[in-house]
């Protein structure tokens, strides 16, 4: 497939797989931290609330669910960038790095939290994903406390909302070599 058909028909994954033509050297973390409170008392109300929007790169819910563990969630995020012929880039809490000229891999580079109560939660990766659509790709975390016993007998599932707060972003740049 050629350059301007693939980018076309395929988007951002024709060009983060054509290692031969774009690297990715120009990547960096973005600072700062990102929030958002989700409503507990619909699940559904927070689905396309967002994390991080510049007018560009945008990073929002696309998933929340009760996990099988009282009081923990799970929460799917949704990266979109830009891409064209010269280029693409992408601002999501996975690092898209090369390997060797010719592969790449993915890594969480995102760490959240959350706060219930005024209590501060670390939370756990769920999931990364590759460059699965056209211009981004998907990243998740458990929220919450991982253990009843750090609810102080206040198991989070009780509670209206929580504070989500997300940091090391990272700015995947492909540019052409």
């Amino acid at each position: 497939m050629s350059g301007l058909l693939g980018t076309w028909t395929t988007g951002m994954p024709f060009i983060v797989g054509d290692t031969k033509k774009y690297h990715d050297e120009k990547g960096h973390t973005v600072k700062g931290t990102y929030s958002l409170t989700v409503d507990l008392t619909n699940l559904e109300s927070n689905l396309g609330k967002d994390l991080y929007n510049d007018g560009t790169h945008r990073i929002y819910v696309t998933h929340i669910r009760t996990s099988d563990h009282d009081g923990v969630y799970e929460i799917i995020f949704r990266s979109s960038g830009t891409y064209s012929q010269s280029g693409a880039s992408l601002i999501s809490g996975i690092h898209h790095a090369g390997i060797n000229g010719n592969t790449f891999t993915s890594e969480m580079s995102a760490k959240m939290s959350t706060e219930i109560d005024g209590k501060t939660y670390e939370n756990y990766p769920l999931s990364t994903s590759g460059i699965n659509f056209s211009d981004g790709d998907e990243f998740g975390f458990y929220t919450g406390p991982t253990d009843v016993q750090e609810t102080d007998g206040n198991i989070p599932g009780e509670v209206e909302s929580m504070k989500i707060t997300v940091s090391i972003l990272y700015q995947n740049l492909w540019s052409k070599k």
